[in-house]
């Protein structure tokens, strides 16, 4: 491919065809030509000059060579401008130009021939003083390169300079030697075959010469490899035909075991065909149980709804029962402030009509007291007079008693006499000494009733300030005392409520405890009724753990994980090791094998965690076309280290809704999926599709993970199930009871809030009364300061009344003096005349004692007539203000009146709705109670119907379980059977396992025969001891000794091709020097 082709022949035409030549040539002031010479006609021969020195042979030559694009030097001149003719009859000639002219004829007969028409054209060059030159092609300007072309395009060889040999190039030809002494030297041969052109294959002789000495050094090498390969192989040969007896023997010992696992596993069909009978009338039993289930979970419902109903209508009595007492707590609190208001202003009015009344009449008195004083003093005066005549004649008859007597008592009555008249002149001066002294104590009294008013108004006023003082100190206690209970109440209610609250989360902690344990029971037994199915293998390793004889053993490991129930199916197609067995290490694992082969218990595929490792990095989260799920980020452990393993049986497999998403997902650009359908059918990353059909595979994994139970542990948790259930009826009633502690607690702290309130509005208005009266007390003590008499006046009415008092004392002392005497010596008298003169001194005493009255009365009344004006105009001003009081309190009592109606209207409006809603109320609680009995009924027979359906639905599980255990079984003799495939024997062809009939399998009538067949061939094989790898090793050395035969054959058709194409290359070059010399 790398051999360049012959150079195409220079002006080599077809016989007939048309070609180039030069017509003639034009000079002008070229050289030694000066002006326009024309050089031809030439021959149509024209191929060489020859002539005599200075025949002008140059001059063409230099002529073409200046036109074709030759250098000066190639001219021989130094430039350009030395080819411009200079004579001395031409000088200063600034350019010259040669014209070579071309045409296209036919050759004919001898020299005859044909110009084809329009072919002429010509090139020219013109060379300028400054060493410039430009070309023409038949006039029009050009450059070099288009020449170039042209010249080219007619096939003159301008690349290699052969197409105008020079004088001096031909001696060196003729000169030159037949062939270059070197390889860098060129003679006539080297010449010549560059000319014609076989020089161009030298070198790839060359090379081809090399590459034939090459490929014979190679070609030994192989040669010796296959000696080498076949010797070995012929050794093998007696070893490979002993292994090829035993393989056959170890054939029909497969062909034995496949007729045995057919067996079982048409036995094992027909036995789950029988279960499946009985299963399918379990079946019937079940749907009867789910329909009475069906019916009491509608009446749980229609209970519940009952129930909530009935809660509801009662939370709402109870709520509009509530609103309504505190509305009439409300009500009631105004209605207390509204009738102490009243209570208070009526109060006002009575005071204030009371006092109205003591005003006009002290009105009507003021106005009538200086008549009534003038009149009493009148009276008083005339009485007076009568009584001192009156007592004149008393004297006059007491005398006359004593006259008689006086000669008893003369010397005493003497005595008495004198006193008596000494005693006289002091009466008269002790009378108007009191009289003195009553006037200025009147005008003392007078002067300072003002201030004895205003002094007993203050006392009343802290009288009403003690007792509401105390009222207030008396609600006090009380709110302190229902701030005491109320604080105790509300623990208590808090309590209550905190035990209905812990009552209702036990409640409801029970219902979820049962529900839960309920369900954790169904999948105990579901657990249980799995752990009977598995089989036998699985069973004695769990037992080998929990025994502690191996342990480092975790168990099956699709029972190690848990998988949404939507994808088990998927999963169970896709992952074939799921029944592999998980353990901590591949020593357990070595351990479990050795105890299966000593038991002779069947074999197991297992999974060492300690090898799991390598996949730790790639079960992140990953990138999935679509966002497609990934089968392993689906399955949920409980131990973490288990998913290890998950990912090692599911790797990156995708899990995909239908066949179409599969299809999309599996195939993309960069990469291929393995992908599984929720149907169960695969694509494999090889492209090849299996799974799907009538008969899917699932359960080879549940929804949660599968715990070892026992039997002792299912019946343990039914028995907590059941007390764990009536414990909640348990609680549920003690809620009931509860809740009406807590309604009745409410009540009564409601009604303490009430009074804790209503105490409280009083006590404001009670601090504000006590308040009021604190400033009214203030106020009226700034009265009786403001009333309080004149200190100097006072003083001097008091000095009066002190002076006449003294006056009085002194007086009254004196005369007493006398006065005693006169009375002792009367007693002595008297004790003489005693019975005499008793009776006579009694009137004359009372007759004294009414003039003294007299006197104090005229005093009074004289008195009362000079303060009657002043206290007349206080007493009107007093009248007025009370009777607008009256006005204010009257309309306020109208007011409050009617305010207490609306009120009073209001609570009774309230109090009937009250009493209403209560006296609704108890028959609503017995629905309630009722109800819950219903429901507890029904749930008692809920439970019995789900204890009966467990118990149908352990023996379904039984027989599931059994069934399962057949497939289980049916799975690991297919399984064997997949195994079994007979050995490729040579170059037989490849006999498949036969597949036996149900006739061929009922003839079957002792498997154990068959048995001991395949013991006694294993017996046979056991003897022979073969070394299985001679025919392994024969065949790989067979197939080296191919091989190498192969590349010998191959590099030996190369030597030969190179050798050939070596051959040819060589002939090539001699044909085509011959054919071209």
């Amino acid at each position: 491919n790398s051999i360049p082709p012959p150079p195409p022949p220079a002006m080599a035409n077809e016989a007939g065809a048309p070609r180039l030549m030069i017509t003639h040539i034009v000079n002008q002031n070229f050289k030694s030509y000066a002006g326009e010479k024309i050089l031809g006609p030439f021959h149509k021969r024209f191929s060489c000059i020859i002539g005599p020195n200075g025949s002008g042979k140059s001059n063409v030559i230099d002529s073409m060579l200046f036109v074709f694009g030759y250098r000066a030097q190639k001219i021989r001149s130094k430039k350009l401008s030395v080819l411009i003719h200079n004579s001395d009859e031409h000088k200063d000639i600034q350019s010259c130009t040669v014209e070579v002219h071309f045409q296209k004829i036919i050759d004919k007969e001898g020299d005859d021939y044909e110009v084809i028409p329009n072919s002429n054209f010509y090139v020219s060059r013109t060379a300028y003083r400054d060493n410039t030159s430009v070309y023409h092609i038949s006039g029009k300007k050009t450059t070099f390169k288009d020449v170039g072309i042209l010249l080219r395009s007619h096939g003159i060889d301008l690349d290699h300079n052969r197409f105008l040999i020079l004088q001096g190039e031909v001696e060196q030809i003729a000169m030159m030697k037949p062939k270059g002494q070197t390889e860098h030297d060129e003679g006539m041969l080297e010449y010549l075959e560059d000319i014609i052109g076989c020089g161009r294959l030298n070198e790839p002789i060359k090379i081809l010469c090399r590459r034939v000495e090459i490929l014979n050094e190679h070609r030994g090498e192989k040669l010796n490899r296959v000696k080498l390969v076949e010797k070995e192989k012929d050794a093998l040969e007696g070893e490979k035909n002993i292994a090829i007896e035993f393989l056959t023997l170890e054939n029909e010992i497969f062909r034995k075991k496949n007729h045995v696992c057919q067996y079982y596993i048409y036995d094992l069909q027909k036995r789950i065909a029988e279960m499946e009978t009985q299963r399918e009338k379990i079946h019937e039993d079940t749907r009867e149980i789910n329909e009475k289930s069906s019916i009491l979970s509608n009446e749980m419902k229609a209970k519940n709804k009952a129930v909530k109903d009935v809660e509801k209508k009662l939370n709402k009595i109870t709520k509009f029962i509530e609103e309504n007492k505190e509305k009439f707590t409300q009500l009631d609190l105004e209605d207390v402030q509204v009738q102490e208001k009243l209570k208070h202003a009526s109060s006002k009015a009575k005071k204030l009509e009371k006092q109205l009344q003591k005003d006009k009449e002290k009105v009507e008195e003021f106005k009538s007291i200086p008549a009534k004083s003038e009149k009493i003093i009148t009276e008083t005066t005339a009485r007076s007079s009568a009584l001192e005549k009156e007592k004149e004649k008393e004297e006059d008859k007491l005398k006359e008693v004593m006259d008689s007597l006086k000669q008893e008592t003369q010397g005493l009555q003497k005595e008495k006499e004198s006193r008596e008249k000494e005693l006289m002149g002091f009466s008269k001066l002790v009378n108007e000494a009191r009289s003195k002294m009553d006037v200025a104590q009147s005008e003392l009294d007078i002067y300072l009733s003002r201030h004895n008013t205003a002094v007993s108004q203050l006392s009343k006023a802290k009288e009403a300030l003690i007792t509401a003082s105390e009222t207030l100190k008396e609600r006090k206690a009380a709110i302190r005392e229902i701030e005491a209970r109320l604080p105790q109440s509300e623990l208590e209610l808090k309590e209550k409520e905190k035990e209905l609250q812990k009552l209702t989360q036990e409640e409801i902690k029970f219902k979820s405890l049962v529900r839960d344990l309920f369900q954790k029971v169904e999948e105990a037994k579901s657990s249980l009724a799995m752990n009977r199915s598995r089989g036998k293998v699985l069973d004695a390793i769990i037992q080998e753990k929990k025994s502690g004889r191996i342990p480092g053993i975790y168990g099956r490991l699709g029972d190690l994980g848990a998988i949404d129930e939507k994808y088990d199916v998927a999963i169970s197609s896709c992952c074939h090791a799921l029944d592999y067995i998980v353990v901590d290490s591949i020593d357990t694992a070595q351990d479990c094998v050795n105890f299966l082969k000593r038991q002779n218990i069947g074999v197991a595929t297992f999974i060492g965690l300690d090898k799991m490792t390598v996949w730790a990095n790639k079960m992140t989260k990953i990138q999935t076309p679509e966002n497609t799920p990934r089968l392993f980020d689906l399955v949920k452990v409980k131990d973490e280290k288990i998913r290890q393993a998950f990912y090692f049986a599911l790797r990156d497999t995708l899990v995909a809704d239908n066949l179409d998403q599969a299809t999309r997902v599996a195939y993309q650009k960069d990469r291929r999926w393995r992908v599984v359908t929720l149907q169960g059918q695969i694509i494999e990353q090889s492209g090849t599709m299996t799974g799907g059909g009538s008969k899917v595979m699932k359960g080879r994994m549940g929804s949660s993970v599968v715990v070892e139970i026992s039997e002792e542990e299912v019946n343990r948790m039914e028995s907590q199930l059941q007390r764990d259930s009536q414990k909640a009826m348990q609680i549920q009633e003690e809620k009931v009871q509860l809740e009406e502690a807590v309604v009745e607690l409410r009540h009564n702290e409601q009604e303490m809030r009430n009074t804790l309130e209503k105490f409280t509005a009083s006590i404001q208005r009670l601090s504000e009364q006590e308040e009021y009266l604190n400033v009214q007390v203030k106020e009226l003590e700034a009265n009786v300061l403001a009333t309080a008499p004149d200190k100097k006046k006072q003083k001097l009415l008091e000095e009066n009344v002190s002076v006449f008092k003294t006056e009085y004392d002194n007086v009254a002392e004196r005369a007493g003096k006398v006065e005693a005497e006169v009375k002792r010596l009367h007693n002595i008298i008297v004790e003489i005349n005693n019975h005499k003169l008793k009776a006579q001194q009694d009137k004359l005493d009372k007759i004294n004692k009414q003039l003294d009255e007299c006197a104090s009365a005229i005093t009074k009344a004289q008195v009362a007539i000079k303060t009657a004006d002043r206290n007349l105009k206080k007493a009107q001003d007093s009248v007025f203000r009370t009777e607008r009081e009256i006005k204010d309190t009257e309309k306020e009592v109208d007011d409050l009146t009617a305010e207490l109606k609306s009120l009073e209207d209001k609570a009774a409006e309230v109090v009937k709705n009250t009493n209403a809603a209560e006296g609704s109320l108890p028959e609503i609680q017995k629905e309630h109670r009722n109800l819950l009995q219903e429901l507890k009924i029904i749930q008692e027979n809920e439970h019995a119907l789900q204890k009966d359906a467990l118990s149908i639905k352990l023996k379904l599980e039984q027989i599931d379980g059994h069934i399962a255990e057949h497939n289980s079984k049916i799975k690991y003799w297919q399984k064997e059977i997949s195994k079994i495939s007979l050995h490729p024997i040579e170059d037989s062809p490849l006999e498949e396992i036969a597949v036996l009939t149900p006739e061929d399998l009922e003839a079957i009538k002792n498997p154990d025969s068959i048995t001991n067949q395949i013991a006694l061939l294993e017996a046979q094989c056991h003897e022979m001891k073969p070394n299985l790898g001679a025919i392994a090793e024969y065949k790989k050395k067979e197939e080296l000794y191919l091989q190498r035969v192969a590349e010998l054959d191959k590099i030996t058709c190369e030597r030969d091709q190179f050798r050939q194409a070596y051959e040819d290359l060589r002939k090539q070059r001699l044909n085509e020097f011959m054919a071209g010399f």
